[in-house]
């Protein structure tokens, strides 16, 4: 049996949050917001007050309601609920189950994905397996990410110390995506992998506290280990061998040619990487036209972005029936990369 995505859905919070509001309420300075590229971010906690407005869960809960209504599904259809998020709402329950809860979803299986970029695509290469091995026939995947809340504390506590903890505040969004993926005799989903490199690389960027190594002591706040960490100049100089072995074994997998594809969906991190990334498969010659993302219009929402900028291109009826699409993920945490073909059948 085959799968196909049947549903697509998009959730953003509140209202867009500008490159003023940073520079004057937050005092990010304007010549990183410039060079970063990200023209707005959503954040599901007030901007002025502070107060966590929603949860990721909930986020959630909304794209996927969205989706289930673009695929015409009903919820009691749904076999498998996957959720994959970079922070989930609690270490325990597990987000999957607070969205199912939401949803009013009496009876399914709650898997959750702890992971930044590549979760996504780690949740269609699943949901692929459970389908083409008789385990399921429907599955929803809701893709999240909740990061302002660690910025607003930091603000609170006057903790926005360097360039490092503006670029954070500046870079990512909250938001949620969702797609259903569902049994089909047509063949939608053409190919699906992910891989981690462990080639023993340095973190990329990262969050140490939280977890049972580090699980919040005064030494470990003392040591900023609360705080997240990124490593520009190493994510620059790895993250794009990412992108470029995602495609090469998304050819070696399918015999993909370029040409044929109607769109790439890329790795959606920042614009500056993006466009240097972008210049730099230019000038090999590499279709950039084909390139779609809109990072720089509503920010980083680490694994959710990569079905954000599926459901513009379908909202914009920029899909037609058999078009060919790639979707490439990539993540600096400890370096990981993956990759999906897909065939739309919607």
């Amino acid at each position: 049996m085959n799968s196909k995505i049947s549903g697509v859905g998009s959730y953003f919070p509140g209202t867009a949050i500008s490159n003023e509001l940073l520079t004057k309420r937050y005092e990010i300075d304007p010549w990183l917001l410039k060079e970063l590229g990200v023209e707005n971010r959503f954040w599901a906690s007030d901007p002025e007050s502070l107060i966590l407005n929603e949860t990721q869960s909930e986020m959630m809960a909304k794209a996927v309601e969205e989706a289930i209504a673009d695929s015409q599904i009903q919820k009691e259809d749904i076999d498998l609920l996957i959720t994959t998020s970079t922070v989930p709402d609690y270490t325990l329950p597990t987000t999957a189950t607070l969205v199912q809860e939401l949803l009013e979803i009496k009876k399914c299986n709650a898997l959750e994905i702890h992971c930044g970029c590549v979760g996504a695509l780690q949740a269609i290469d699943i949901a692929n397996c459970y389908i083409k091995c008789g385990k399921a026939k429907t599955v929803v995947i809701a893709a999240g990410n909740l990061m302002s809340t660690y910025w607003l504390r930091e603000w609170k506590n006057k903790e926005i110390e360097g360039m490092a903890d503006q670029l954070n505040m500046a870079m990512f969004s909250d938001s949620a995506s969702a797609i259903v993926i569902q049994e089909s005799k047509e063949e939608g989903i053409l190919y699906s992998f992910s891989e981690s490199v462990g080639s023993g690389i340095e973190k990329g960027i990262f969050l140490d506290m939280g977890g049972a190594v580090y699980p919040g002591d005064q030494v470990d706040f003392s040591e900023n280990r609360h705080k997240w960490s990124q490593r520009p100049k190493l994510i620059k100089k790895h993250g794009s061998a990412l992108s470029k072995s995602a495609m090469e074994e998304l050819a070696e997998g399918t015999g993909l040619a370029i040409k044929d594809l109607k769109w790439i969906i890329f790795p959606q991190a920042n614009p500056s990487l993006l466009l240097n990334d972008i210049e730099a498969l230019k000038s090999s010659g590499f279709p950039v036209e084909k390139i779609r993302y809109n990072v720089n219009k509503v920010g980083n929402s680490a694994t959710a972005s990569l079905f954000h900028v599926l459901y513009e291109i379908d909202q914009n009826g920029e899909l037609a029936y058999g078009d060919k699409i790639a979707i490439i993920g990539g993540e600096a945490s400890k370096w990981m990369y993956g990759g999906v073909l897909i065939e739309w059948k919607k």
